[in-house]
Order: structure tokens, then C-alpha cells, then sequence
């Protein structure tokens, strides 16, 4: 099939598509909400098929090269949004030059084999066996991470674990104090299983930080609301979908994130 059929039977589906030159080498992967209306986009169609001079120099000359163009349907953006990333990561293609390796959407992980774990943003993988990522955050994931420090009361610093003396945190109730022996391994890790399932659970964790953001406004703390209130809406458009990532090809916990935009 010509690019020019391809292009003209696209689905209005989520999806992946991929663009090809003329000896079948992959030049280039990108991810769309609607296959039709995102592929589509790159090109001109009067008075003849010609790329869309409003695309970057990249974009264009990645387009020039272009003889035919392959697509997969999903589900879900978040779907397209994994598998993206998976094959960029795989197959390395010419014109993808922002998610060419590992350090790419950051990642929310825990590594459940310390005895008072923390969650962590990274945009690398630690490789090992209780590691739980959830992830990739095209957005939010910073929002998410600070919303679970705010919300239970967890170890807020690595430093935290190699003093002595608790913490000006644990004054104000926002972490246990382990290093003065006041919270067991065991006592600790219920709340890091609480702060799990919350990530499952987007709505209850919004309600709980609107309800604290209304108890700080009452008590005319406006800019500690307010800082609140955006991390409310950095939040607000996640949507959690269970997913494996595919260019890891290991028995991670992997989590889509749905930015909730084209």
C-alpha cells in the first residue's frame, strides 16, 4: 500500500505510527490520541501530497525521506504513550531524538527491599527485584510524588535515615522518625502500602489534598493553599492504567499515565 492510501484509511483511533524510507528502515515513531487526525497533520493534500511546510527542519527532512508509513491501534493514549517509548527505546529510529534511551518521561519507583523505602522520581531504571516503578509521567509526576510526602507521613529525606535526631518533618507529623528507632520496619511498611493503593485511587488522594487546601486557606495560609491547590490540578489529569513497558523485558510494576491531552 502507497503512503498516500495508508494516509487515506487512517482510524480515528488511539495509536502508534510509524514512517518508513524507500528501502524499509525505520526513520521515525510518534504516538497519537487520533491516528487520523496527528498523522494527517504532517501533510499538505492540494494539489498534491507534499509534507506540511509548518513541521520543524527535523520533522521535514524525516518527511522527505518518507515512502511509506505503518501504524498499530491501542486502546488508550496511555497505551500509545508506553508503546511509543518501548520502541523508540528498541529500535533506536533515525528522527527520534528526545527518547532515544532510558532518559525519557521520569518515573515514579520504590525499592521495596530497603527497610524504610521512599518514593523517588527518576528518569532511570534501577534494576532490581522489589523495584516498583509507576510510570511513565509525561507530566504530573513530581505533583504525585510530592502529594504522597504531604499526605502520609512516610521518611521525607534520604538524609533523614543516616542522622540521629529527628527532624523538624516529624514535629509537624510528616515522617515517622525512624532514626530515633520510633517506628518499627514493620509499623512503616503499612504506610508505604496505604501510600501505594492511594495511587490507585487519583480521587482520594485529590480529596484529601482539597480538604487540607481549605483547612490552610481557613486559616489564612494562602500561599501553602495555593501550593496545594496547583499541585491539585498538576494531579488532576492523571489516570492510571496497569501496563508492563515493554523495552524493559523484565517483571517490573509498570503504570501508564494518561496526560489527558493530544
Amino acid at each position: 500500500m502507497s503512503l498516500a492510501d495508508t494516509l487515506a484509511d487512517l482510524p480515528a483511533s488511539p495509536g502508534v505510527y510509524q514512517y518508513f524510507d524507500g528501502e524499509g528502515r525505520l526513520l521515525y515513531v510518534g504516538k497519537a490520541k487520533n491516528l487520523r487526525n496527528r498523522v494527517r497533520s504532517y501533510w499538505r493534500f492540494t494539489p498534491s501530497l507534499r509534507p506540511n511546510p509548518d513541521q520543524s527542519p527535523r520533522i521535514l527532512k524525516m518527511l522527505h525521506e518518507a515512502r511509506s508509513l505503518e501504524y498499530l491501534v491501542v486502546e488508550s493514549e496511555a497505551d500509545a504513550l508506553i508503546l511509543e517509548n518501548s520502541l523508540i527505546k528498541q529500535l533506536k529510529p533515525k528522527y527520534n531524538i528526545l527518547l532515544r534511551d532510558d532518559k525519557t518521561y521520569p518515573y515514579l519507583y520504590l525499592d521495596e527491599s530497603a527497610p524504610f523505602p521512599r518514593f523517588e522520581l527518576t528518569r532511570k531504571v534501577v534494576r532490581g527485584k522489589k523495584v516498583r516503578y509507576y510510570g511513565p509521567f509525561p507530566s504530573g509526576g513530581r505533583a504525585l510524588l510530592e502529594a504522597l510526602y504531604f499526605l502520609f507521613p512516610l521518611v521525607q529525606k534520604a538524609g533523614c535515615l543516616r542522622g540521629k535526631k529527628a527532624c523538624l518533618f516529624h514535629q509537624i507529623g510528616r515522617c515517622p522518625a525512624p532514626c530515633e528507632g520510633k517506628i518499627t520496619p514493620e509499623e512503616y511498611r503499612k504506610t508505604v502500602e496505604t501510600a501505594k493503593a492511594a495511587i490507585h485511587n487519583l480521587p482520594l488522594i485529590l480529596g484529601r489534598l482539597e480538604e487540607r487546601m481549605m483547612e490552610l486557606a481557613a486559616r489564612e495560609r494562602f500561599e501553602e493553599a495555593a501550593t496545594v491547590r496547583d499541585r491539585i490540578e498538576a494531579i488532576r489529569g492523571l489516570e492510571i492504567h496497569s501496563e508492563i513497558d515493554l523495552a524493559r523485558q523484565e517483571d517490573y510494576d509498570i503504570f501508564a499515565i494518561d496526560p489527558g491531552s493530544d
